[in-house]
């Protein structure tokens, strides 16, 4: 493609192109504008420190963390009753095994 084409390629574009937007396109623009003016206002309103929904969410936070915490240390301590027991069964079939070996009297 020449210069010359490319130049009336782009005229022919620019001619195509309405120099104001129709109303629909107005109209969509203010719809799109309202709704990223709500947007940005539920964004501030949960960035914002002071807000009840931040503190909200960071008291979930913590008290989820809490929890993670407990489970872990109570699952710790079931798995050393379980390592425990399992070495006081493994203990008893020995002695069990060991008594019927026994010669009687």
């Amino acid at each position: 493609m020449t210069d010359e084409e490319w130049e009336r390629l782009k005229d022919s574009i620019r001619a195509s192109v309405p120099d104001q937007p129709d109303k629909e396109a107005n109209e969509a623009r203010r719809k799109n504008d309202r709704d990223l003016d709500r947007l940005e206002l539920i964004l501030t309103a949960t960035v914002n420190a002071d807000s009840p929904a931040r503190q909200r969410m960071l008291d979930e936070d913590k008290r989820w963390r809490e929890f993670d915490r407990q489970s872990r240390r109570r699952f710790a301590e079931i798995s050393e009753f379980a390592a425990r027991s399992d070495e006081k069964l493994k203990a008893l079939i020995d002695d069990t095994r060991n008594d019927r070996n026994k010669p009687g009297p």
